[in-house]
């Protein structure tokens, strides 16, 4: 019979005694994956909210712009301030429970790979430093109030609020990103301690609709933190009594024509490379619908209800998600070749005229017209836009839809 060795220590199996000094190794293995494991599942909970809250600060924010145009008496307490101060305070909440639990998280991912893991540290690294940057911009809006009075939507508090909202979404998503790998990696140390061969060749990996549900909370806030910081640079709301840092009209314009078709598809298709990539392979039809239908009804909730004048138009807005859905089946459905992702993101590309209606009117307004757009003729002025000056801008919308799946694509298969 031949003899079987144990090369992870160099001894034989044959022996008792080192079989023994095995087990009890592989016992204390154990107990430190399950102690680990329990770091990391906190750490996940602290991602989460920091996603969480800063999608209710970026919702709150979007509730508070409509009221402003709305002419709506403002406190300290209104609805979209405690919105977005609830949103804060969780992503603060969730950032410490990252930092409290990062450094024996990290160090347990240096001894299962023997290296420093990097995602891990600019995930926190990016959290701390956002969300430092919404702890911030508090005091700094107040005393930009009492030095300037009413501030417009790109000042410099309102800058670093949304630059630190996006900077928080991203580290939050490069954190579930790297749970779900370190998760399959401990589930299958285990199953070696176990001596689970069947279990262990079938690599077993984490459920796919649960990771597809972490995903999606991860990336909304980034999708909506990035329109918000297109909004400042396009939006003419930036003109008061001190300061105008309004853009001009035709630069404005050109910025959201073509950052927003780039944005839709970048943030969709990425979703989508994703769940790819840590399912297994496996496509699902669902996530980027699920995704667009709730970015969807967050725009409805605290751009079009508020304003009384266009919830009649709100059928139309979820149209919307059918070229969302179209795209859907593309990527999940057809081959997986070039042709059909290129033109998935071209078709997303196109929608972002609809999709970001109705801020979007202020935008070319100030091209066209630049008459006033009271609240009550938003909707008469944007559908005049439709067919004025949208047939102009759905070539270079598919064109920079198509771009952002290619930046998309080498952004999720670069090897960090």
């Amino acid at each position: 019979m031949k003899k079987r060795f144990c090369f992870r220590r160099g001894v034989s199996y044959n022996n008792p005694e080192t079989q023994e000094y095995s087990n009890n190794n592989d016992n204390t293995l154990m107990k430190s994956s399950y102690f680990h494991k329990r770091l990391i599942n906190r750490f996940l909970v602290g991602c989460l909210l920091v996603s969480i809250g800063i999608l209710l600060a970026e919702s709150g924010g979007s509730w508070d712009i409509t009221n402003h145009l709305l002419n709506k008496p403002e406190t300290f307490f209104s609805p979209p301030h405690i919105i977005l101060y609830s949103g804060i305070t969780l992503a603060l909440i969730g950032a410490t429970i990252m930092f409290l639990h990062w450094r024996s998280y990290s160090t347990y991912i240096s001894t299962l790979k023997g290296e420093k893991n990097l995602e891990l540290d600019l995930s926190i690294k990016l959290v701390i430093s956002g969300v430092c940057m919404l702890i911030v911009a508090g005091p700094l809006d107040f005393f930009w109030h009492l030095a300037f009075g009413l501030d417009g939507l790109l000042s410099p508090p309102h800058l670093t609020l949304t630059i630190g909202m996006l900077a928080g979404s991203i580290g939050a998503i490069i954190g579930i990103k790297s749970y779900i790998v370190i998760n399959n990696n401990s589930n299958n140390q285990e199953k070696r301690l176990n001596n689970d061969i069947d279990n262990f060749k079938n690599n077993e990996r984490f459920p796919i609709s649960l990771y597809i549900t972490l995903t999606i909370i991860g990336i909304l806030p980034i999708w909506m933190s990035s329109s918000g910081l297109i909004y400042m640079f396009s939006l003419p709301f930036s003109d008061t009594e001190y300061y105008n840092f309004n853009l001009e009209p035709t630069t404005a314009a050109i910025i959201a024509s073509v950052s927003f078709p780039f944005l839709i598809s970048f943030i969709l298709v990425s979703l989508f490379k994703l769940v790819i990539e840590m399912g297994n392979k496996k496509r699902k039809f669902g996530a980027i619908s699920v995704i667009g239908s709730i970015f969807i009804i967050i725009t409805i909730v605290t751009m079009m209800i508020p304003n009384k004048s266009l919830i009649s138009t709100i059928p139309f807005y979820v149209l919307n998600i059918i070229p969302i859905i179209i795209a859907d089946i593309f990527l999940s459905k057809l081959p997986l070749k070039r042709v059909f992702i290129y033109t998935s993101g071209g078709i997303l590309g196109s929608s972002f005229f609809m999709l970001y209606y109705p801020m979007i009117t202020y935008i070319y307004n100030e091209v066209l017209s630049n008459q006033p757009v009271w609240p009550s003729l938003t909707a008469p002025i944007y559908f005049e836009m439709i067919t004025g000056i949208y047939p102009l801008l759905v070539l270079p919308a598919v064109g920079m839809g198509i771009l952002g799946t290619i930046v998309s694509s080498r952004l999720i298969n670069r090897k960090n």
